[in-house]
């Protein structure tokens, strides 16, 4: 008799994704590397980030309280402080905070960071089930809803700035393919984040790296998603460089600015929302890296990060289906992957031909 059960048993998630990782472990882990980062944001723009950086916090460790109290109320049971359920316990709910309110612009209106952070939790992970039943990010359906609801309202100087980046992305978007981009902003400012204006954690592109070294070191992350995702957007860079006669500074440029790297290593590696296998981790990385680079190049907001995320949080399962995956690498899925990458910069390619 043919054996038909699948090689992957799905179980609550986050442990279906690391069988014996610890998720209080996993979730301290990132806000302990996203220290440096929130102290920095809180030195570069004053009481303001520190005020933002509360108040997301707060907005989503109280719906998410308040829910659960309400929910136990409804099936009969007695009031308890402590809830069972409330994951403040196992720092989920305030990672997630942490992270939406890294992504904000330090100028956003305390209502707006309250009211997307409620919205937030509640639509893309309490009405699921809870922990490790979301099948969005909570962080970035927050920070999505801020740019959809609050456009005009949330802002650096006039306007927000697309979705999940710095302004200096915004040169890029205006002059696709000109070094005077450097004039505004050089690439060393880009790296350690003095001077350089946006939302509060995606400044420095120094305390990013030392934050995920950190969880690498912990293993408290997939390496192989922010490194794909980051590789994919600089491959594209690197080649659309190559073909309008750029130099290294244009890839260079895309890595840095903007949310690219905090997106890769503190949200798309979120282990309840990202698949299970090796090679599926590495295909989503390369799918986020490739939407990242196109909205970037071809859209009408300098970021893309977040909308990539969302986007491929939607294909997880797919991803993860029994029948389709596979928990190793082969001879022909290697040489179909690299078939889809050729494509992929043969496309970019030839788009940025038209929009160059």
């Amino acid at each position: 008799m043919t054996n038909t059960m699948p090689k992957i048993v799905r179980k609550t998630s986050p442990y279906l994704r690391r069988p014996n990782a610890n998720a209080t472990r996993m979730m301290r882990d990132v806000t302990i590397a996203l220290l440096p980062v929130s102290i920095f944001a809180i030195y570069s723009f004053g009481l303001s980030a520190l005020w933002i950086l509360l108040v997301s916090i707060g907005s989503m460790l109280l719906t998410e309280y308040v829910f659960y109290q309400i929910q136990d109320k409804l099936q009969g049971e007695s009031f308890k402080f402590k809830n069972k359920n409330f994951t403040l316990y196992n720092f989920s709910a305030f990672t997630s905070g942490l992270i939406y309110g890294l992504t904000l612009p330090d100028q956003t209106p305390l209502w707006i960071v309250a009211l997307s952070g409620v919205l937030g939790i509640l639509l893309a992970k309490l009405i699921f089930g809870g922990m490790g039943q979301n099948i969005f990010n909570p962080a970035a359906v927050a920070r999505v809803l801020v740019v959809v609801n609050f456009a005009t309202l949330a802002t650096y100087q006039t306007n927000i700035d697309g979705v999940a980046g710095a302004t200096a992305l915004s040169f890029t978007n205006q002059n696709l393919f000109s070094i005077e981009v450097l004039q505004h902003y050089t690439l060393t400012n880009l790296f350690t984040g003095i001077g350089i204006p946006g939302s509060l954690g995606e400044t420095s592109a120094l305390l990013l790296l030392l934050g995920g070294l950190y969880l690498a070191l912990r293993t408290s992350f997939e390496v192989r998603i922010p490194l794909m995702y980051i590789g994919t957007v600089f491959v594209l860079a690197f080649a659309v460089a190559i073909q309008q006669g750029l130099g290294i500074w244009y890839p260079l440029y895309h890595i840095f600015s903007g949310g690219l790297m905090f997106g890769a290593i503190y949200m798309a590696t979120d282990p309840v929302t990202s698949p299970i296998t090796k090679p599926a981790r590495v295909y989503y990385g390369f799918a986020l890296g490739f939407i990242t680079f196109i909205i970037r190049l071809f859209g009408a907001l300098p970021e893309g990060v977040i909308f990539s995320i969302l986007i491929m949080n939607m294909f997880v399962t797919s991803f993860d289906y029994h029948k389709v995956t596979h928990s190793q690498f082969s001879t022909k899925r290697n040489l179909i992957f690299a078939s889809v990458v050729v494509l992929a910069i043969v496309v970019t390619l030839v788009g940025a031909s038209y929009v160059g």
